[in-house]
């Protein structure tokens, strides 16, 4: 049962360098996260004006990201940005800081986010390094801001730990993770491995 017990009025899904490093993952690793971004895109009864997606894609085109991004926009009904598409700099979008991002996302949609109304849903590469805590936008600094955070791994990847295979990739990247969120001390973030886990808004539902 999908509860309201600490929904939040606005959502960021933010994915960081989504595409990743194909050339060091298998088949799984590299669609795994498409797959998930593409159910989210078809939108079901979310409440998409409560909703934003936030990608970054720097140097390198991403044409299955941007594809998804277009129906999720066109077909979906989301509001989306991208922020390499509003910034003449393309060496890092990754780089910029929140206070950056949430005046990027008030020019999109009017909001002044805030930690009382807004929660974060963080996908993209790599899992032990980006989407923790290796950039400005990583977790580790939303959940330190007082922002409920989650990371929903079917979004992430992993290439950059060492590793042999994908599995042995992906439990260091969990190890990494760990360690980030012991360091920082930062023991909110929540970690979802379902689409049915996250907490969305819906248009109609019944809650009884």
């Amino acid at each position: 049962m999908i509860t309201s017990e600490n929904r939040k009025d606005n959502t960021i899904v933010l994915l960081i360098d989504f595409l990743g490093h194909p050339i060091l993952g298998d088949e799984y690793v590299n669609n795994r996260r498409y797959s998930e971004l593409q159910r989210l895109s078809l939108g079901n009864n979310i409440d998409k004006e409560k909703i934003i997606i936030v990608s970054n894609m720097g140097k390198i085109y991403d044409k299955k990201l941007t594809q998804i991004m277009k129906m999720a926009r066109e077909f979906g009904g989301f509001k989306t940005l991208q922020i390499d598409k509003l910034n003449e700099n393309f060496n890092d979008p990754g780089r910029y800081t929140i206070k950056e991002i949430s005046n990027m996302i008030f020019e999109v949609t009017g909001w002044h986010i805030k930690p009382s109304d807004t929660q974060i849903i963080i996908g993209g590469c790599n899992l032990g390094g980006c989407v923790i805590n290796a950039k400005p936008c990583s977790a580790v600094h939303w959940a330190q801001l007082g922002f409920k955070t989650t990371i929903h791994l079917p979004l992430c990847a992993e290439y950059e730990q060492p590793g042999v295979n994908s599995t042995e990739k992906a439990y260091n990247g969990f190890k990494k993770l760990y360690d980030e969120i012991q360091e920082h001390e930062t023991f909110d973030i929540q970690l979802t491995d379902k689409f049915e886990q996250l907490n969305f808004s819906f248009d109609t539902y019944d809650e009884e």
